[in-house]
């Protein structure tokens, strides 16, 4: 270790002392001659604005497509038939809700048609829903799910046929003739005065294949939606029996019975899809299990097992925490069905209807997870539960001004492929952008283009959609036309800057 003397000490200081005076004479000489008029001390020199226009060379254009969906429940009410009563009121208030969830710049819904084996449209396997008029088995008046379709369609939303699959109804219900249960009691077993499916029948799985037939036969739908309604909660870790122990004798082929439960659901799950795509192959079919892997194993229910055989068009895990929550952080567990999805996309359900609780004392909270899903590739877009929480203040004025400020296309999804169309060859006259037809085009989107901060990456906004080949544009503003053929969407030809 080298020892220095006070005196070296002393003269180093003093050098140090000469060096910071010459340095600060010329700093402030600098600072003097950068004073003008224009930037007078305590001011920042002006930030120089980026062009408007759009530079192929430099900068980056980014188009985007997001799922956005939300939850339109009907059990016990809740979002939809609410008070209404009469088959008027009740039609108008279904297209009112849809209404606003189009304004909200939502562009899927999953509307519960089925809830305990009551139906939101005519069946031949079901009853009329007592949601409606009160009674079991009533005529509404109407046909709710064709309403909702309709509705959907005219405004550019896709709508999903929400089912609740293994839930029969509570023992205390008295159902009409009609109903499944009193048609097939031997079918189902009662676990805590509720009544479930046995999934380990082939002929539960039958029933249920032709419960989505039946719907996909007779309306236009873009979707089957299967919620969490596996084995009953607490049966996996309970003592408490459950009568399926004839179904395992017959069926159980060896297994242990917890794995033959999940095979149960397994099968289930393979068996509905066959179905669907039996009857439709545009028609997606998803699931949204539990958002923790554990708690939705504890139904039976192995999504990764149905992602891996690609059952499934997509999953909606039920991510129901806050970002840093102790046991079940959103973060983890978006990062972990990102991690293990197999290809298939995820949409994690975000839980609105916790704004003001614990873990989500104000909107922010429902930003930073819809950004922090953004972030990862494997999830495309998110289901918001429900419709009542995100159409009342604050949260509608906030989706809407920090959310989803602008429509967006659903991304591709499914297995299911149509031809892409081309580009359209586009041209500017005045203000109006003009293309020609192309083949196999269902509807044109004119996308404007915004800049992100002073960045050189642009991002897209729909401004159109729909079957013309024109659109007004605005001066001082750029755009680019795609064509889209169902979920299928084309690039684009170039972009046109409007001086």
């Amino acid at each position: 270790m080298k020892i220095y003397s006070k005196k070296t000490i002393f003269e180093q200081l003093a050098k140090k002392a000469i060096a910071i005076a010459l340095l600060s004479s010329v700093l402030v000489a600098c600072s003097k001659d950068s004073l003008t008029p224009d930037n007078p001390p305590g001011t920042t020199p002006p930030i120089t604005e980026k062009p408007k226009e759009y530079n192929s060379s430099t900068d980056n254009l980014v188009i985007k497509h997001e799922l956005r969906a939300a939850w339109l429940t009907t059990a016990w009410k809740l979002d939809w038939p609410g008070t209404a009563i009469g088959a008027e009121n009740q039609r108008t208030l279904l297209i009112s809700l849809i209404d606003k969830l189009k304004n909200l710049n939502i562009n899927v819904i999953y509307f519960q048609v089925m809830t305990s084996c009551e139906a939101f449209y005519p069946s031949t396997i079901f009853p009329w829903s007592a949601y409606m008029t009160g009674v079991q088995g009533q005529n509404p008046g109407f046909d709710p799910l064709a309403v909702a379709i309709e509705a959907a369609h005219s405004r550019g939303m896709e709508l999903h046929a929400w089912m609740n699959p293994l839930r029969v109804g509570a023992v205390s219900t008295v159902n009409v003739a009609s109903h499944p249960a009193v048609k097939y009691p031997e079918r189902y077993s009662v676990y805590k005065n509720v009544r479930y499916w046995n999934a380990g029948l082939p002929e539960v799985r039958t029933f249920l294949q032709d419960a989505v037939k039946e719907i996909i036969q007779n309306y236009d739908i873009d979707g089957i939606h299967f919620d969490d309604y596996f084995y009953p909660d607490g049966l996996k870790s309970a003592a408490d029996t459950w009568n399926d122990s004839d179904a395992y004798a017959q069926y159980g082929a060896g297994k242990t019975l917890n794995d033959w439960r999940e095979h149960n659901i397994d099968m289930m799950v393979k068996a509905v899809n066959e179905a669907i795509k039996g009857a439709d192959q545009k028609v997606l079919f998803g699931i949204s299990p539990s958002g923790q892997y554990a708690n939705t194993m504890a139904l039976y229910a192995n999504p990764l097992t149905w992602m891996s055989n690609k059952w499934l068009d997509y999953l909606a895990p039920q991510i129901y925490w806050q970002i840093g929550h102790s046991t079940a952080d959103f973060d983890k567990l978006a990062k972990f069905w990102n991690s293990n999805s197999y290809g298939i996309p995820i949409f994690p359900g975000l839980a609105a209807y916790r704004l003001g609780e614990s873990g989500f004392p104000t909107t922010t909270e429902f930003l930073n997870q819809v950004k922090l899903c953004r972030s990862l590739s494997g999830i495309q877009g998110n289901v918001w539960f429900r419709t009542e929480h995100i159409l009342k203040e604050p949260l509608l004025s906030y989706i809407k001004q920090n959310i989803y400020t602008a429509p967006t296309l659903v991304p591709k999804m499914g297995s299911y492929t149509v031809t892409v169309p081309q580009a359209p060859q586009v041209t500017l006259s005045q203000k109006i952008i003009s293309w020609q037809y192309v083949n196999d085009a269902t509807e044109y989107v004119v996308y404007e283009l915004k800049r992100e901060g002073t960045s050189n990456t642009w991002s897209t906004h729909i401004s159109y959609k729909g079957k013309n080949t024109n659109f007004g544009a605005e001066s001082g503003k750029n755009y680019v036309v795609i064509a889209i053929n169902g979920r299928e969407k084309s690039g684009y030809q170039k972009v046109i800057f409007v001086p």
